[in-house]
């Protein structure tokens, strides 16, 4: 089992780096403080699903800023970020959380997107049952259809996040439910460790033919 990360190498990360770097010191930044959101913001399985990312959203602000390690990230966090199709006019949907960098050499990037799912989303046989995958709100859908997962210019980020609120049930008992509900098996989710969160990751390819890698953090509520 893959050990938590309990550091973060971040100043080695120089100016000039690129993006991909700053997306992948933010994963592990989601990795070492998501563990401790669900006591921290002190929340329940009767918040809604709204209710916790807004509380997610200001923990997150706050990690990113005062955090035991004193240590100052130059990720902003930003709710309910347009999300807009290169080229493309209409009604734009709006992505739970978007991660951007403010640094001297990158000015306020969005580098990823998060959409949150609260599992169970409905009752067994419900309507929105399978909707951390498909349906009108969708999680894996949406990035897949590029309504989720585009920077600030509409164009699609090849990296994103998907962090579900886990009310009822296991890590183990989620993995196999959510890959029975996606028919490829090259789609399907891969544990990389289920600790006090758990972490997957999947590829796909969006409608556009380009690949799309999510990671899934889980999080006991």
């Amino acid at each position: 089992m893959p050990l938590i990360p309990n550091n973060i190498p971040f100043e080695n990360v120089q100016r000039g780096t690129s993006t991909i770097d700053y997306v992948v010191a933010l994963i592990v930044f989601l990795e070492k403080y998501l563990p401790d959101f669900p006591t921290e913001k002190k929340t329940s399985k009767e918040q809604g699903e709204n209710d916790i990312t807004e509380l997610l959203y200001e923990y997150l602000t706050r990690q990113a800023k005062f955090n035991a390690d004193k240590v100052e990230y130059p990720f902003v966090f930003q709710p309910e970020k347009s999300q807009r199709r290169e080229g493309k006019g209409g009604h734009a949907k709006r992505v739970d959380i978007a991660a951007r960098i403010n640094t001297e050499d990158i000015n306020m990037e969005v580098i990823y997107c998060i959409e949150a799912k609260k599992l169970p989303t409905d009752k067994v046989g419900g309507k929105r049952e399978e909707e951390y995958v498909s349906g009108k709100g969708g999680g894996i859908e949406r990035f897949k259809k590029e309504e989720h997962g585009l920077d600030k210019t509409g164009k699609p980020l090849e990296r994103n996040g998907i962090v579900a609120y886990i009310t009822e049930n296991t890590f183990e008992h989620w993995h196999s439910q959510i890959n029975s509900w996606i028919s490829s098996p090259n789609e399907h989710l891969q544990k990389e460790y289920f600790h006090k969160i758990g972490k997957l990751t999947s590829t796909h390819i969006r409608i556009s033919g380009t690949n799309l890698c999510l990671t899934h953090f889980w999080v006991k509520i």
